[in-house]
């Protein structure tokens, strides 16, 4: 089953604002775009790949050629899309499949897009690596579980012992008194008496 999708390089010009500097101006020129071109092409390993093809708008190619921010922006991009089209390589491979064509299309400033076909297969590479992943899942569900359990039968015991809490007041001659009183009341079988304020009251002097 082959699947398209298409997408943005966004990620590229967010990053590409912290990196550039007046450092990389080379100040060469070129007599015309197909001569930049060709430079780039001898430069960047993406223009020179078998397996993806990357596509530069003509209009880019000629604005890069007189403005260094532009020229700046397309070389860093450039720059990328190796690492990028390896990233997703083994994004596919992990869901067991495996990348048919891939394409880049720089089309403006701030303005790229992408094309790719995967396939679904399974071979003992691909297999072990789906399964390694639904393994890893799994056991991230498993470890969500069961910290959800444990939270809940701490909200339970939290509630259960709050519940079988409460004050006792004990009135008494002295402290032998009041701790007599206090032994005999703890040791009732009955339940403790709760006043109207929520404090347990025994009248040792009664």
């Amino acid at each position: 089953m082959a699947v398209t999708g298409i997408g943005t390089y966004a990620s590229y010009t967010n990053s590409y604002g912290n990196t550039q500097n007046a450092g990389n101006k080379t100040g060469r020129t070129y007599k015309n775009a197909h001569e930049y071109k060709n430079y780039l092409t001898q430069k960047y390993e993406c223009l020179r790949s078998r397996d993806y093809s990357v596509n530069i708008n003509s209009s880019l190619l000629s604005k890069a050629m007189g403005d260094e921010k532009t020229k700046q922006w397309l070389e860093y991009n450039l720059s990328l899309i190796p690492k990028t089209i390896e990233q997703s390589r083994a994004y596919v491979a992990a869901r067991g499949a495996k990348i048919l064509s891939y394409s880049i299309t720089i089309n403006g400033y701030d303005s790229m897009s992408s094309v790719m076909c995967t396939q679904d297969e399974v071979d003992p590479g691909t297999e072990k690596a789906r399964k390694e992943l639904e393994e890893r899942l799994e056991k991230r569900k498993a470890e969500k579980k069961e910290t959800e359990e444990r939270l809940e039968k701490q909200r339970a015991e939290k509630q259960e012992q709050e519940e079988r809490q409460y004050n006792l007041k004990i009135d008494g001659k002295d402290v032998d008194d009041l701790t007599g009183k206090m032994v005999e009341l703890l040791g009732t079988s009955t339940s403790i008496g709760v006043t109207e304020n929520g404090v347990s009251a025994f009248d040792a002097l009664a």
